[in-house]
Protein backbone atom coordinates (compact mmCIF):
# COMPACT_ATOMS: atom_id res chain seq x y z
CA UNK A 1 0.00 0.00 0.00
CA UNK A 2 0.83 3.72 -0.24
CA UNK A 3 3.32 5.69 2.43
CA UNK A 4 1.39 8.61 3.46
CA UNK A 5 2.52 11.80 5.25
CA UNK A 6 0.06 14.13 7.24
CA UNK A 7 0.70 17.17 7.95
CA UNK A 8 -1.93 19.03 10.30
CA UNK A 9 -1.53 21.23 13.72
CA UNK A 10 -4.89 19.70 14.97
CA UNK A 11 -3.79 16.36 17.02
CA UNK A 12 -7.49 15.23 16.90
CA UNK A 13 -7.38 16.04 13.86
CA UNK A 14 -3.89 14.16 12.86
CA UNK A 15 -4.69 11.05 15.36
CA UNK A 16 -7.73 10.37 13.26
CA UNK A 17 -6.12 10.97 9.70
CA UNK A 18 -3.40 8.62 11.45
CA UNK A 19 -5.22 5.60 12.17
CA UNK A 20 -7.87 5.96 9.40
CA UNK A 21 -5.38 5.45 6.93
CA UNK A 22 -3.43 2.35 9.04
CA UNK A 23 -6.88 1.19 8.98
CA UNK A 24 -6.68 1.35 5.28
CA UNK A 25 -3.33 -0.73 5.03
CA UNK A 26 -1.35 2.38 4.51
CA UNK A 27 2.11 3.43 6.29
CA UNK A 28 1.88 7.05 8.01
CA UNK A 29 4.41 9.69 9.13
CA UNK A 30 3.14 12.64 10.77
CA UNK A 31 4.01 15.97 10.79
CA UNK A 32 2.32 18.85 13.09
CA UNK A 33 3.22 21.76 11.25
CA UNK A 34 4.54 22.71 7.87
CA UNK A 35 7.98 23.40 8.90
CA UNK A 36 8.10 19.63 10.40
CA UNK A 37 6.90 18.54 6.68
CA UNK A 38 9.32 20.12 5.05
CA UNK A 39 11.71 18.90 6.78
CA UNK A 40 10.96 15.33 6.49
CA UNK A 41 10.55 15.89 2.80
CA UNK A 42 13.89 17.85 2.66
CA UNK A 43 15.43 14.15 4.45
CA UNK A 44 15.08 12.01 1.35
CA UNK A 45 12.63 9.99 2.80
CA UNK A 46 9.79 9.12 -0.22
CA UNK A 47 5.59 9.38 0.09
CA UNK A 48 3.22 8.64 -2.36
CA UNK A 49 0.31 10.50 -0.72
CA UNK A 50 0.47 13.90 1.35
CA UNK A 51 -2.83 14.72 2.74
CA UNK A 52 -2.17 18.79 4.36
CA UNK A 53 -4.13 21.10 6.14
CA UNK A 54 -4.86 24.19 4.44
CA UNK A 55 -4.70 26.59 7.12
CA UNK A 56 -1.86 26.15 9.65
CA UNK A 57 0.56 28.59 11.34
CA UNK A 58 3.62 30.00 10.20
CA UNK A 59 3.81 27.62 6.50
CA UNK A 60 0.77 27.39 5.43
CA UNK A 61 -0.48 23.89 3.61
CA UNK A 62 -0.62 25.44 0.06
CA UNK A 63 3.63 26.15 0.60
CA UNK A 64 3.77 22.73 1.99
CA UNK A 65 2.35 21.42 -0.97
CA UNK A 66 4.40 23.39 -3.44
CA UNK A 67 7.87 22.17 -1.42
CA UNK A 68 6.72 18.87 -1.47
CA UNK A 69 6.37 19.24 -5.31
CA UNK A 70 9.40 20.32 -5.80
CA UNK A 71 11.16 17.08 -3.95
CA UNK A 72 8.94 14.86 -5.58
CA UNK A 73 6.89 16.83 -8.98
CA UNK A 74 4.73 13.00 -8.54
CA UNK A 75 4.01 12.86 -4.72
CA UNK A 76 -0.38 13.04 -5.02
CA UNK A 77 -1.72 16.08 -2.59
CA UNK A 78 -4.56 15.82 -1.00
CA UNK A 79 -5.60 19.38 0.89
CA UNK A 80 -7.72 19.07 3.90
CA UNK A 81 -9.71 22.31 4.82
CA UNK A 82 -12.54 23.12 7.58
CA UNK A 83 -14.08 25.28 4.52
CA UNK A 84 -16.37 23.89 1.65
CA UNK A 85 -15.17 26.89 -0.68
CA UNK A 86 -14.45 26.18 -4.21
CA UNK A 87 -11.65 29.09 -4.22
CA UNK A 88 -9.72 26.85 -1.69
CA UNK A 89 -9.78 23.81 -3.81
CA UNK A 90 -8.85 25.64 -6.92
CA UNK A 91 -5.95 27.18 -4.88
CA UNK A 92 -4.69 23.60 -3.86
CA UNK A 93 -5.04 22.36 -7.40
CA UNK A 94 -2.85 25.52 -8.74
CA UNK A 95 -0.06 24.19 -6.39
CA UNK A 96 -0.11 21.02 -7.33
CA UNK A 97 -2.80 18.88 -5.12
CA UNK A 98 -4.76 16.06 -7.04
CA UNK A 99 -7.73 16.14 -4.48
CA UNK A 100 -9.54 18.02 -1.97
CA UNK A 101 -11.60 16.52 1.49
CA UNK A 102 -13.30 18.89 3.66
CA UNK A 103 -13.78 18.64 6.87
CA UNK A 104 -16.12 16.94 9.01
CA UNK A 105 -15.06 13.33 6.83
CA UNK A 106 -16.04 9.57 7.33
CA UNK A 107 -13.13 7.35 6.86
CA UNK A 108 -14.63 5.19 3.85
CA UNK A 109 -14.30 9.12 2.02
CA UNK A 110 -10.90 9.52 3.29
CA UNK A 111 -10.21 5.84 1.48
CA UNK A 112 -11.70 6.19 -1.13
CA UNK A 113 -9.88 10.31 -2.18
CA UNK A 114 -6.65 8.64 -1.05
CA UNK A 115 -6.95 5.80 -3.42
CA UNK A 116 -7.55 7.68 -6.45
CA UNK A 117 -5.05 9.95 -5.53
CA UNK A 118 -2.79 7.06 -4.81
CA UNK A 119 -3.85 5.59 -8.48
CA UNK A 120 -2.75 8.92 -10.42
CA UNK A 121 0.34 8.68 -8.63
CA UNK A 122 0.46 5.30 -10.41
CA UNK A 123 -0.21 6.62 -13.37
CA UNK A 124 1.85 9.53 -13.39
CA UNK A 125 4.93 7.72 -12.71
CA UNK A 126 4.28 4.63 -15.37
CA UNK A 127 3.35 7.45 -17.76
CA UNK A 128 7.43 9.09 -17.27
CA UNK A 129 9.04 5.76 -16.67
CA UNK A 130 7.33 4.60 -20.32
CA UNK A 131 8.79 7.91 -21.26
CA UNK A 132 12.12 7.77 -20.39
CA UNK A 133 12.34 4.34 -21.57
CA UNK A 134 10.82 4.47 -24.95
CA UNK A 135 13.57 5.90 -27.22
CA UNK A 136 15.59 2.77 -25.91
CA UNK A 137 12.57 0.32 -26.58
CA UNK A 138 11.62 2.37 -30.06
CA UNK A 139 15.31 1.08 -30.42
CA UNK A 140 14.84 -2.49 -29.54
CA UNK A 141 11.84 -2.94 -31.66
CA UNK A 142 13.71 -1.40 -34.53
CA UNK A 143 16.24 -3.79 -34.18
CA UNK A 144 13.90 -7.06 -33.89
CA UNK A 145 12.21 -5.29 -37.08
CA UNK A 146 14.76 -5.36 -39.18
CA UNK A 147 16.11 -8.41 -38.53
CA UNK A 148 12.45 -9.75 -39.76
CA UNK A 149 12.34 -7.08 -42.71
CA UNK A 150 15.90 -8.62 -43.95
CA UNK A 151 13.59 -12.17 -44.45
CA UNK A 152 11.09 -10.36 -46.55
CA UNK A 153 13.51 -8.79 -48.92
CA UNK A 154 12.99 -5.37 -47.55
CA UNK A 155 14.81 -2.78 -45.50
CA UNK A 156 15.05 -1.57 -42.33
CA UNK A 157 13.86 1.93 -43.62
CA UNK A 158 10.76 0.31 -44.33
CA UNK A 159 9.79 0.16 -40.22
CA UNK A 160 11.69 3.90 -39.48
CA UNK A 161 9.31 5.18 -42.44
CA UNK A 162 5.91 3.71 -40.51
CA UNK A 163 7.36 4.83 -37.05
CA UNK A 164 7.69 8.16 -38.94
CA UNK A 165 4.27 8.32 -40.61
CA UNK A 166 2.11 6.81 -38.07
CA UNK A 167 3.63 9.51 -35.59
CA UNK A 168 2.85 11.97 -37.87
CA UNK A 169 -0.86 10.70 -38.33
CA UNK A 170 -0.76 10.38 -34.36
CA UNK A 171 -0.12 13.63 -34.16
CA UNK A 172 -2.36 14.74 -36.73
CA UNK A 173 -5.37 13.48 -34.73
CA UNK A 174 -4.34 14.92 -31.45
CA UNK A 175 -3.55 12.27 -29.90
CA UNK A 176 -1.27 11.64 -26.06
CA UNK A 177 2.41 11.32 -26.65
CA UNK A 178 1.63 8.20 -24.68
CA UNK A 179 -0.95 7.04 -27.15
CA UNK A 180 2.03 8.33 -30.10
CA UNK A 181 4.66 6.46 -28.46
CA UNK A 182 2.60 3.19 -28.46
CA UNK A 183 1.29 3.79 -32.12
CA UNK A 184 5.26 3.85 -33.09
CA UNK A 185 6.06 1.18 -31.40
CA UNK A 186 3.31 -1.18 -32.89
CA UNK A 187 4.41 0.42 -36.38
CA UNK A 188 7.89 -0.81 -35.68
CA UNK A 189 6.64 -3.88 -34.50
CA UNK A 190 3.42 -4.50 -36.56
CA UNK A 191 4.82 -7.65 -38.80
CA UNK A 192 7.03 -9.24 -35.93
CA UNK A 193 5.06 -12.04 -36.61
CA UNK A 194 6.29 -13.01 -39.39
CA UNK A 195 9.50 -14.65 -38.09
CA UNK A 196 7.03 -18.18 -38.01
CA UNK A 197 6.13 -17.94 -41.61
CA UNK A 198 8.75 -19.66 -43.83
CA UNK A 199 10.95 -17.56 -45.44
CA UNK A 200 10.27 -19.33 -49.02
CA UNK A 201 6.47 -17.68 -48.71
CA UNK A 202 7.72 -14.02 -47.82
CA UNK A 203 10.42 -14.30 -51.15
CA UNK A 204 7.32 -15.58 -53.32
CA UNK A 205 6.76 -12.96 -56.41
CA UNK A 206 3.58 -14.58 -57.27
CA UNK A 207 0.39 -15.16 -55.48
CA UNK A 208 0.03 -17.43 -52.91
CA UNK A 209 -1.92 -20.33 -52.81
CA UNK A 210 -4.76 -20.82 -50.05
CA UNK A 211 -3.04 -22.96 -48.18
CA UNK A 212 0.11 -20.51 -47.97
CA UNK A 213 -2.45 -17.55 -47.48
CA UNK A 214 -3.69 -19.28 -44.47
CA UNK A 215 -0.01 -19.48 -43.00
CA UNK A 216 0.67 -15.76 -43.63
CA UNK A 217 -2.50 -14.95 -42.00
CA UNK A 218 -1.49 -16.08 -38.58
CA UNK A 219 1.39 -13.76 -38.49
CA UNK A 220 -0.88 -11.23 -36.53
CA UNK A 221 -2.06 -13.54 -33.86
CA UNK A 222 1.38 -14.46 -33.64
CA UNK A 223 2.90 -11.21 -33.52
CA UNK A 224 0.30 -10.37 -30.44
CA UNK A 225 1.37 -13.82 -28.89
CA UNK A 226 5.16 -12.85 -28.77
CA UNK A 227 4.52 -9.62 -27.25
CA UNK A 228 2.18 -11.10 -24.77
CA UNK A 229 4.34 -10.90 -21.64
CA UNK A 230 5.88 -7.40 -21.88
CA UNK A 231 3.91 -5.56 -19.71
CA UNK A 232 2.74 -2.08 -20.55
CA UNK A 233 2.64 -2.75 -24.37
CA UNK A 234 -0.85 -3.83 -24.23
CA UNK A 235 -1.61 -1.08 -27.04
CA UNK A 236 1.34 -1.80 -28.84
CA UNK A 237 0.16 -5.79 -28.79
CA UNK A 238 -3.81 -4.76 -29.86
CA UNK A 239 -1.95 -3.13 -33.15
CA UNK A 240 0.40 -5.62 -34.19
CA UNK A 241 -2.97 -8.33 -33.45
CA UNK A 242 -5.60 -6.38 -35.75
CA UNK A 243 -3.52 -4.08 -38.48
CA UNK A 244 -5.38 -6.09 -41.05
CA UNK A 245 -8.47 -5.78 -40.03
CA UNK A 246 -10.57 -4.01 -42.63
CA UNK A 247 -13.11 -0.55 -41.70
CA UNK A 248 -15.91 -3.25 -43.49
CA UNK A 249 -15.30 -5.40 -40.76
CA UNK A 250 -13.86 -8.06 -43.26
CA UNK A 251 -10.46 -8.62 -42.27
CA UNK A 252 -8.65 -10.71 -39.88
CA UNK A 253 -7.89 -12.30 -37.23
CA UNK A 254 -10.87 -11.17 -35.35
CA UNK A 255 -13.24 -9.59 -38.58
CA UNK A 256 -13.44 -6.08 -36.24
CA UNK A 257 -15.78 -3.59 -37.92
CA UNK A 258 -15.12 0.20 -37.86
CA UNK A 259 -14.31 1.86 -34.97
CA UNK A 260 -13.94 -1.29 -32.88
CA UNK A 261 -10.42 -1.59 -34.32
CA UNK A 262 -8.00 -0.10 -32.34
CA UNK A 263 -7.08 3.18 -33.66
CA UNK A 264 -3.51 2.59 -33.84
CA UNK A 265 -4.12 -0.23 -35.99
CA UNK A 266 -6.23 1.31 -38.25
CA UNK A 267 -3.25 4.11 -38.39
CA UNK A 268 -0.58 1.54 -38.87
CA UNK A 269 -2.84 -0.67 -41.94
CA UNK A 270 -3.07 2.68 -43.87
CA UNK A 271 0.84 3.82 -43.53
CA UNK A 272 1.91 0.04 -44.05
CA UNK A 273 -0.58 0.10 -47.27
CA UNK A 274 0.91 3.23 -48.58
CA UNK A 275 4.46 2.32 -47.85
CA UNK A 276 4.06 -1.07 -49.64
CA UNK A 277 2.13 0.46 -52.46
CA UNK A 278 5.08 3.39 -53.09
CA UNK A 279 7.54 0.91 -52.69
CA UNK A 280 6.96 -1.90 -53.57
CA UNK A 281 7.40 -5.58 -52.97
CA UNK A 282 8.26 -8.96 -54.87
CA UNK A 283 5.29 -10.00 -55.96
CA UNK A 284 3.75 -6.13 -56.66
CA UNK A 285 5.41 -3.33 -58.16
CA UNK A 286 6.13 0.37 -57.19
CA UNK A 287 2.59 2.56 -57.73
CA UNK A 288 2.41 6.04 -58.11
CA UNK A 289 1.72 9.01 -55.80
CA UNK A 290 -1.77 9.21 -57.96
CA UNK A 291 -2.35 5.42 -58.47
CA UNK A 292 -2.33 5.34 -54.66
CA UNK A 293 -4.88 7.81 -54.58
CA UNK A 294 -6.88 6.16 -55.89
CA UNK A 295 -6.96 3.10 -54.57
CA UNK A 296 -7.40 4.69 -51.19
CA UNK A 297 -10.53 6.46 -52.70
CA UNK A 298 -11.74 3.28 -53.89
CA UNK A 299 -11.13 1.75 -50.19
CA UNK A 300 -12.25 4.58 -48.23
CA UNK A 301 -14.65 2.96 -45.64
CA UNK A 302 -14.14 -0.69 -46.70
CA UNK A 303 -10.60 -1.53 -46.23
CA UNK A 304 -9.65 2.31 -44.23
CA UNK A 305 -11.06 4.39 -42.14
CA UNK A 306 -12.08 7.75 -43.57
CA UNK A 307 -10.90 10.00 -40.96
CA UNK A 308 -7.60 8.39 -40.51
CA UNK A 309 -7.20 8.33 -44.60
CA UNK A 310 -8.39 12.08 -44.31
CA UNK A 311 -5.64 12.79 -41.53
CA UNK A 312 -3.08 10.49 -43.66
CA UNK A 313 -3.57 12.79 -46.61
CA UNK A 314 -2.58 15.95 -45.14
CA UNK A 315 0.88 14.15 -44.00
CA UNK A 316 0.72 13.13 -48.15
CA UNK A 317 0.43 16.65 -48.97
CA UNK A 318 3.43 17.62 -46.35
CA UNK A 319 5.18 14.78 -48.14
CA UNK A 320 5.04 15.93 -51.84
CA UNK A 321 5.62 19.67 -50.87
CA UNK A 322 9.00 18.32 -49.38
CA UNK A 323 9.76 16.40 -52.20
CA UNK A 324 8.95 19.02 -54.71
CA UNK A 325 10.94 21.18 -53.26
CA UNK A 326 13.54 19.22 -53.75
CA UNK A 327 12.80 18.54 -57.01
CA UNK A 328 12.97 22.32 -57.58
CA UNK A 329 16.62 22.66 -56.33
CA UNK A 330 17.64 19.80 -58.47
CA UNK A 331 15.93 21.55 -61.33
CA UNK A 332 18.08 23.97 -60.79
CA UNK A 333 21.16 22.18 -61.25
CA UNK A 334 20.27 20.92 -64.45
CA UNK A 335 18.14 18.11 -63.43
CA UNK A 336 14.22 17.94 -64.77
CA UNK A 337 11.70 17.58 -61.88
CA UNK A 338 9.56 14.40 -62.45
CA UNK A 339 6.27 14.53 -63.48
CA UNK A 340 2.75 14.43 -61.71
CA UNK A 341 4.19 15.70 -58.63
CA UNK A 342 2.21 19.14 -59.33
CA UNK A 343 -1.19 17.26 -60.03
CA UNK A 344 -0.99 14.94 -56.96
CA UNK A 345 -0.06 17.85 -54.76
CA UNK A 346 -3.93 19.01 -56.01
CA UNK A 347 -5.85 16.29 -55.05
CA UNK A 348 -4.26 15.83 -51.75
CA UNK A 349 -4.94 20.05 -51.41
CA UNK A 350 -8.59 18.96 -51.83
CA UNK A 351 -8.06 16.05 -49.03
CA UNK A 352 -6.49 18.59 -46.76
CA UNK A 353 -9.13 21.14 -46.94
CA UNK A 354 -11.61 18.87 -45.01
CA UNK A 355 -9.64 18.49 -41.80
Amino acid sequence: MAHALVVDDDRLIRSFLEKALAFGGHSVTVAEDGPEAIALLDSGATYDVALVDHVMPGVSGIEVIAHARTTDPLIACIIVTAHRDLDVAVEGMHAGAVGYIAKPFKTEHLLTVVANAVRQRELAVEATRLRLLTPMLEHFAMVLANTLESKDVATYEHAARLASLASRVSNRLGLSEEEQDAIRLGACLHDIGKVAVPEELLRKPGPLTPDELEVMRRHPETGAAILEDIHTWDAVRLIVRHHHERFDGTGYPDRLLGADIPLGARIVGVVDAYDVMRTGRPYAEPKSVDQILDEFARERGRQFDPEVLDAFGVVMLEELHQAHHEEQLMGRDGVMPARGVRGSRTRLSQVAAHR
